[in-house]
């Protein structure tokens, strides 16, 4: 279900203005002139995070500071510890359109991370708890989800669409490392380290990504040791993939 919102102009860059849209409050954020769309009471205690603000893609709720990351709805920081749920939202000449669909997936479908290869040796209890902490997004052809040599917070999984991991995409000569497909992880290392994104990456086909937050998954990774060996044997493999087509 598409909404017209308000004129381009009502929200200007570094800015996150409040809409009614479905009997919601709904915020939309404006980041370096793209603009994002997501629930706008915190997942907390309820404040609006329109009150709060907004310092490049963080929003922080103003009662007792938590942070979003608006691209994604994803917890930065607590006491908040539920993504707040995020929305499509585009511009139509001057005017933003909000898309809300009544029948969208629950944030939350507890065979999603079952079909990951690296959350595979974790019984059905530890994926729905983990699940309680993941976020979605879907994304459009073209759209970066990951941007080379910046900073990320997260693990991506591929639920529907392609995506290919790039590297010096903008350069002379950018390098496709891989094509990854639905069940498929990217951003493995940002689990373990505030580390700068090694490769870019972009989407093939519209694609609905997962998202898994730092602190959550290594909360599970002290309980479950066969996680951690999980990982390691992910990245040897992608380091192994990447070092073979940069090699051809």
């Amino acid at each position: 279900m598409a909404t017209r919102l308000a004129k381009l102009s009502a929200i200007p860059d570094g800015h996150v203005e409040a809409f009614q849209a479905d009997s919601k409050s709904i915020a939309v954020a404006n980041v370096g002139g793209r603009l994002y769309a997501f629930d706008n009471v915190c997942t907390h205690l309820g404040c609006l995070l329109s009150d709060g603000p907004l310092g490049g893609n963080i929003v922080t709720c103003p009662c007792h500071s938590s942070q979003f990351d608006v691209t994604t709805g994803a917890v930065v920081a607590g006491p908040a510890t539920t993504p707040v749920e995020s929305y499509r939202v585009q511009v139509e000449g001057d005017e933003i359109v909000l898309f809300m669909s009544e029948d969208t997936p629950a944030a939350h479908r507890p065979s999603a991370l079952a079909a990951v290869p690296l959350l595979s040796c974790l019984d059905a209890g530890s994926l729905a708890a983990l699940e309680e902490f993941s976020f979605r997004r879907t994304f459009q052809p073209g759209e970066l989800i990951v941007e080379e040599g910046h900073t990320g917070n997260g693990l991506y999984v591929v639920l529907s669409g392609r995506v290919e991991v790039v590297k010096g995409l903008g350069g002379e000569r950018p390098q496709t490392a891989a094509i990854l497909g639905p069940g498929e992880p990217f951003g493995e290392m940002a689990l373990l380290g505030d580390w700068k994104r090694s490769a870019s990456v972009r989407v093939v086909d519209e694609a609905e990504c997962l998202g898994i937050d730092r602190w959550a998954f290594l909360a599970h990774l002290s309980k479950d040791p066969r996680l951690a060996i999980k990982l390691l044997q992910l990245l040897a493999q992608r380091l192994a993939e990447t070092n073979a087509r940069l090699a051809e």
